[in-house]
C-alpha cells in the first residue's frame, strides 16, 4: 500500500476520551469543528460529539466507526510506572493488546493513528537530553508495553503502508491531573504546609510539559507530522524535582517550608530525563505555557478542588 500523503482527515476518534490528556484533546478538537467520536469504558459527556462505552483492547471493537477519512489518537491504555510494576499482565494486557486492536482497525480502514508513548522507553543511561535516536532499554514494565506498541505502530507502517505516527511524551501536568509528582507536592502542602517528604533524593531531574502544549503537540504530531516517524514531546527544559517543590510552596505562600527526601523510591523510577526537542519544533510546535505559569493554573485549580 502506498501512502498518501495529501489524504484529508475529517474525523477523529479519541479512545480513553475520559483521561487526563482524552478530556482536553477532544474539547480541542470540538473547537475546531471537527467530526470527534469518543470511546472509554466511561466516555464523558460532550455535546456535538458521538460517545461509545468499548474495551479497545477488544478485537474490532472500533471497526464500525472508523473509515479512511479518520484519525485515531489511542489514549487508552495505563500511565503509571509503580502500578506497571505491581500488576504486570494488566498493564501488558491494557497497552499491548490496545494498541494491537487499534491498528488492525487502520489497516482494515486505512486510517491514521498517533500513538502516545512515553520517555520511560529510553536507557537511563543515555546522555542527555535524549533525542529520538537515544537506546531504548525501558526500566519498568509500562516502559517496555510502550516499546512493543511503537514496535507495532513502526511495523504497520513499513508492513501495511498505515500512517503512524507516535508522540513520546515525557511529564505531562496541570489541570485535571488526579495525580504523580505536581499533583502529589500540592496536595501534602495543603494537608500540612510546616513540612513536605519526598521520594528519592530529590535530585531527580523531570522535563514537564502542561496539558495544553501536550493536546497541541498531538494535534501538531497529526497534522504536520510525518507516517512512521516519532516525536519527543516535552518542554526541552530540566527540573530539579526538590527545586520544583520549593517553586510550588512558594507559590502557595510557604516559601520556608521544611522538605526532607526519603532517599526511597519505587522499582522502575528512572532518576534523569529530559528531552531534545528540535525535531517536534521543525514541525511547527512550541510551548505555549512556561512552568511557572502551568504550576500557578494548576495550583489554582486544585485549591479549589
Amino acid at each position: 500500500m502506498t501512502l498518501d500523503t495529501k489524504k484529508v482527515y475529517t474525523k477523529s476518534i479519541v479512545t480513553g476520551a475520559s483521561g487526563f490528556i482524552g478530556v482536553p484533546l477532544v474539547k480541542s478538537l470540538l473547537k475546531k469543528n471537527e467530526e470527534v467520536i469518543v470511546v472509554d469504558k466511561n466516555p464523558p459527556k460532550e455535546e456535538n460529539c458521538r460517545s461509545y462505552i468499548r474495551d479497545v483492547s477488544e478485537k474490532n471493537s472500533l471497526d464500525d466507526i472508523a473509515d479512511n477519512k479518520t484519525v485515531i489518537y489511542h489514549l487508552a491504555a495505563k500511565a503509571s510506572v509503580p502500578e506497571s510494576v505491581a500488576n504486570p499482565i494488566d498493564d501488558f494486557n491494557n497497552t499491548c493488546y490496545g494498541i494491537f486492536q487499534v491498528l488492525e482497525t487502520a489497516r482494515k480502514k486505512n486510517c491514521k493513528v498517533i500513538f502516545p508513548s512515553t520517555a520511560s522507553i529510553f536507557d537511563p543511561s543515555n546522555k542527555l537530553p535524549v533525542t529520538e535516536k537515544s537506546y531504548v532499554k525501558p526500566s519498568s514494565p509500562y516502559g517496555a508495553a510502550k516499546v512493543s506498541g511503537e514496535a507495532y505502530c513502526y511495523v504497520y507502517n513499513r508492513c501495511y503502508g498505515i500512517d503512524v505516527r507516535v508522540a513520546r511524551m515525557f511529564s505531562v501536568y496541570g489541570i485535571g491531573m488526579n495525580r504523580f509528582f505536581i499533583h502529589d507536592v500540592i496536595k501534602k502542602i495543603q494537608k500540612d504546609s510546616s513540612k513536605l517528604t519526598l521520594l528519592g533524593d530529590g535530585k531527580q531531574i523531570r522535563d514537564y510539559l502542561y496539558i495544553d502544549d501536550v493536546v497541541d503537540g498531538l494535534q501538531d504530531i497529526a497534522n504536520y507530522g510525518h507516517p512512521g516517524e516519532d516525536y519527543n514531546l516535552a518542554s526541552g527544559e530540566q527540573t530539579n524535582l526538590i527545586d520544583l517543590a520549593y517553586k510550588i510552596a512558594t507559590f502557595m505562600g510557604v516559601p520556608d517550608i521544611n522538605i526532607s527526601c526519603s532517599n526511597e523510591s519505587f522499582p522502575g523510577d528512572v532518576p534523569m530525563w529530559y528531552g531534545d526537542i528540535s525535531k517536534i519544533e521543525n514541525i511547527g510546535f512550541k510551548q505555549k505555557i512556561k512552568l511557572d505559569h502551568g504550576l500557578k493554573k494548576t495550583i489554582d485549580w486544585l485549591n479549589l478542588g
